[in-house]
């Protein structure tokens, strides 16, 4: 009998948990609290957390009833960290959305070499610029701290006891020599982090520990395996670590990624490189900004579907990032929607949405494109979003996609990194390319509409 993997998938308003047997994938979801204490800051209770998720693991594993297991695989949001005395949590943790790093940035972009480096630009979310504000606003806490867990790294502790960081993570805080896939040692020491609080470094599919909790319906002892960043783990379950392959997750946020043999060097530093779900690999990746956030939000004020008018009756909605960029991030076109009259109607508003979403994802495939030095071999649609628009983004960008739907990729890429089998297939169908042409004259007015919405915008004011 075929082995399961319980997986647990923590995002930053819910967790999934699954059971995959390489086969079949069983899943639900449950709700996390996000507490807000000002406007830029994003944080979570680690014990609220992780009763919410001991609950849902125990009602998944009843549900699925008796049967062999082969291991635990975690994974979960970037950026966000939670700070220990090595017996407990000091305090909230700080989730990926916070920007309370916004303050230190000035501080990092004197810093020599350090996209080179990292593989990031300097950026409020990063856990690097977060976590020096913390340091400054609580030296109390950070001296009180023993270790310092991403939420990957606490999911783990708090199965297994062990303290770990996986690569992809250590990368997306902006603390990694990424080339070497590694603490960024000398980095820390000059900005005064140091590495006495972190972890040890491991590979996404290391075996970390063994299960320690009893009530969660497993046997003790079971193994605890590392998974990695989310992005990049739905992308090896979508099929995408394949030469040329750009994988598009579409979700509330739209990440556009790439696997590539060593990390790209781009002289303009747009794409965030980190180590990817396979130690000879890398990620080189953009962001779309959160079209899909957008997207839900009209849906749920409107409820209105879009009316496949290509052009939108002449609306732009200015609700995505056609360029993931230093300068592109902290000067963020205002969102907006220009061309509205009398007679616009929801599903124009709607169509405007849908229109900028796959507008955005062709201006970042193209880009990153340019970064790989020729053109995709294959482009791979994914997540929750992805369904509803690929058929507008195949003929945006005038060439098929593979659309991989449903949420099983990262449960299946989880059991693959457990079992060391390969990636089940994922159920994908062709896309054909669509005609771009129709969306030629509303792509340009949307480009044109975000350059000048932030041509003479400061940097944005987070104080």
């Amino acid at each position: 009998m075929t082995e399961r993997v319980l997986g647990i998938d923590v995002g930053g308003s819910s967790v999934k948990v699954s059971v995959h047997d390489g086969v079949r994938c069983a899943a639900e979801s449950a709700p996390l609290m996000t507490d807000r204490p000002s406007r830029y800051r994003a944080e979570f209770d680690p014990v609220a957390w992780w009763a919410v998720i001991r609950d849902l693991v125990r009602r998944v594993v009843d549900r699925a009833g008796p049967g062999p297991y082969g291991g635990i695989v975690v994974s979960s949001l970037r950026q966000g960290f939670v700070l220990t005395d090595g017996a407990r949590e000091l305090g909230h943790g700080v989730l990926n959305s916070d920007r309370r790093g916004a303050v230190s940035l000035a501080r990092l972009r004197r810093i020599p070499q350090l996209y080179a480096l990292t593989g990031h630009w300097p950026a409020p979310e990063l856990t690097l610029a977060k976590l020096l504000t913390l340091i400054d606003e609580e030296p109390d806490r950070w001296a009180s701290a023993r270790s310092l867990l991403f939420v990957h790294d606490w999911l783990v502790w708090k199965l297994c006891g062990a303290e770990v960081t996986e690569a992809s993570y250590a990368c997306a805080g902006q603390m990694a020599d990424v080339a070497a896939r590694g603490w960024a040692a000398d980095l820390l020491d000059e900005v005064g982090i140091g590495t006495d609080r972190l972890a040890r470094v491991v590979e996404a599919g290391t075996r970390v520990g063994g299960l320690r909790d009893g009530g969660l319906g497993l046997p003790a002892g079971l193994p605890v395996v590392a998974g990695c960043g989310d992005t990049q783990l739905a992308a090896m379950g979508a099929g995408g670590l394949g030469d040329g392959v750009v994988t598009v997750v579409a979700g509330s946020s739209t990440p556009v990624q790439a696997a590539v043999r060593w990390p790209v060097r781009d002289p303009r530093a747009h794409p965030w490189i980190s180590t990817h779900a396979r130690a000879n690999l890398w990620a080189a990746e953009t962001n779309c900004g959160y079209p899909g956030t957008m997207g839900g939000w009209l849906a749920a004020l409107t409820g209105a579907s879009r009316s496949g008018t290509p052009g939108a009756s002449g609306l732009t909605a200015v609700v995505a990032a056609p360029e993931w960029s230093e300068r592109g991030w902290s000067t963020k076109a205002p969102m907006t929607v220009l061309g509205l009259r009398p007679d616009t109607s929801a599903a124009d508003l709607a169509q405007a949405f849908a229109e900028a979403h796959a507008f955005a994802v062709r201006a970042n495939v193209e880009d990153l494109e340019r970064v790989l030095g020729g053109p995709a071999s294959r482009i791979v649609l994914t997540g929750g979003a992805a369904e509803p628009i690929a058929a507008l983004c195949a003929a945006v960008l005038g060439r098929g996609v593979s659309l991989c739907a449903g949420s099983d990729a990262t449960a299946a890429a989880g059991w693959a990194l457990v079992t060391g089998e390969p990636v089940p297939a994922a159920p994908t169908r062709l896309v054909g390319a669509g005609d771009p042409e129709p969306y030629s004259a509303a792509y340009a007015r949307y480009l044109r509409s975000y350059a000048q919405l932030r041509a003479h915008l400061p940097e944005e004011d987070m104080g």
